[in-house]
C-alpha cells in the first residue's frame, strides 16, 4: 500500500468517526447560545456571509469581562495565522491581574 492511500484512508476514517470540520461549524450557534444561557453576561458573535458560510466568531465569557475592572491598563493583542484545512486568524487580548498572571479573555477567530 502506497503512502497517500494510507494517508487517505486515515482521513476518511476520521472524518467518519468525528466528523468534517465543515459540519462543527454548523453546531457554533447552538454552542454560543448554551454558552449564554449557562454563563449570564457572556457575550458571543457569530458572523456569516450572505450565502452562510462561516466568517468569525467573537467570544468573550462574564467572569473575563468582569476580570478586566481589576487589571492594569496595559493590554497585549497577540494573533496567529492558522495553517490547517482552513485558513484564517485567530487573535487574544491579553493582560496582568493584580497577581501579575496574564489573563486571556477575548477570543476572535476569522477565516478566509
Amino acid at each position: 500500500m502506497s503512502y497517500m492511500k494510507a494517508w487517505r484512508a486515515k482521513e476518511i476514517a476520521m472524518a467518519m468517526i468525528i466528523g468534517s470540520p465543515s459540519d462543527s461549524y454548523k453546531e457554533l450557534p447552538k454552542y454560543f447560545y448554551m454558552l449564554e444561557q449557562t454563563n449570564l453576561g457572556t457575550v458571543t458573535k457569530l458572523h456569516k456571509s450572505e450565502d452562510g458560510c462561516f466568517l468569525y466568531a467573537y467570544i468573550s465569557l462574564y467572569a473575563s469581562i468582569k476580570g478586566w475592572e481589576h487589571c492594569r491598563p496595559i493590554m497585549v493583542f497577540d494573533g496567529s495565522f492558522l495553517k490547517a484545512t482552513y485558513l484564517g486568524t485567530i487573535l487574544t487580548a491579553c493582560t496582568k491581574d493584580g497577581a501579575d498572571e496574564l489573563t486571556a479573555s477575548t477570543l476572535f477567530l476569522q477565516f478566509v
